[in-house]
């Protein structure tokens, strides 16, 4: 009896605008050749799997990275490698039932080398899409790639909450983000914002009525938030990032696994988000391509014969040689 796939998820082909395929692992190696001659942009969504409450799903952060990044590669071509969906975490995240950190060492080395073999296999301008509070991690792996791994890329970092900062600066203010749609809550974690962006990308995995019954919970700070930064640092104006203070553990102070006030989430304002995020980072991928086509990459690194401490091309001989007869 003929049937499809055995899988939904992993089986069937994910097609751009143009019919190619927009996810690496589905690609043959003829298909990836003929990929980076007409488009050599990847994106390398960098994510985690972690507790965000009982009524939103442990993977949230990587299905809104990967669904913007598989959106952008509909439109513009460009691939989309496996993501990541482990990451780092900082130390207030720990211990809570479904989150799996890994050591932010262990994520540097891992990207750099994914980063390496993505250059290898003809990609020269790599986006690291992160969508998990690890920004501060991923610098890093960019400049180990490029300084340990010898890459020659252009390799770039960015959230998909970088790209409507502006949005969320409006939590607050009464002024609305869209048509009569307002953010009440500034972006915290697993908060009004991400259930209202994974509620939109994937409206099935919602359990909305424990959204409804359990969704109210506040924010516990060890320092006033007039100094520091809230998820995403969208308030440039505050002396502390987030990630720059010992925060109140969630394991003790959000034992369910949110902060703020979920109950507030809308599918509606996540659909304004993600879909001017996607707006703009295409607007953004088509002047790359444009800029740099296939195979034309800027210059970002420093060739080892071209600096001082590189063994020399020539040598002298040992001043004096004594043989026995």
């Amino acid at each position: 009896m003929a049937r499809g796939p055995l899988s939904e998820r992993w089986g069937k082909p994910v097609l751009n605008k143009f019919g190619g395929k927009i996810y690496l692992d589905q690609m043959t190696m003829k298909e990836l050749d003929e990929r980076v001659k007409e488009n050599d942009i990847v994106f390398l969504p960098i994510a985690s799997t972690e507790a965000h409450g009982p009524f939103a799903p442990l993977g949230e952060d990587t299905l809104i990275g990967v669904s913007i990044a598989e959106r952008v590669a509909y439109e513009t071509g460009s691939t989309v490698a496996p993501p990541i969906m482990y990451g780092s975490h900082p130390s207030h995240h720990y211990g809570m039932k479904g989150t799996i950190p890994v050591r932010a060492t262990t994520l540097i080395e891992y990207v750099a080398d994914v980063v390496k073999w993505l250059s290898n296999a003809g990609f020269k301008k790599i986006i690291l899409w992160n969508s998990h509070g690890q920004e501060y991690v991923l610098p890093i792996a960019k400049d180990l790639a490029i300084i340990e791994r010898g890459v020659h890329a252009l390799v770039m970092v960015t959230s998909w909450w970088s790209w409507v900062q502006d949005l969320l600066r409006r939590a607050g203010t009464g002024e609305s983000i869209d048509s009569g749609v307002r953010l009440e809550t500034p972006f915290i974690h697993a908060d009004e914002v991400e259930t209202s962006a994974v509620w939109y990308v994937a409206p099935d995995l919602i359990d909305v009525e424990t959204l409804k019954k359990e969704s109210r919970w506040g924010v516990y700070r060890v320092l006033p938030g007039k100094w520091v930064n809230s998820a995403g640092n969208v308030f440039p104006d505050k002396p502390f990032n987030w990630y720059d203070v010992s925060h109140a553990p969630e394991f003790y102070y959000y034992s369910k696994g949110y902060v703020g006030w979920p109950g507030l989430a809308d599918p509606k304002k996540g659909e304004v988000l993600v879909e001017t995020a996607i707006k703009r980072v295409v607007e953004f991928v088509e002047w790359l391509k444009k800029t740099y086509p296939p195979g034309v990459v800027p210059r970002t690194w420093i060739d080892d014969k071209d600096l001082h401490y590189h063994k020399p091309e020539k040598h002298a001989e040992p001043y004096e040689r004594i043989e026995k007869d």
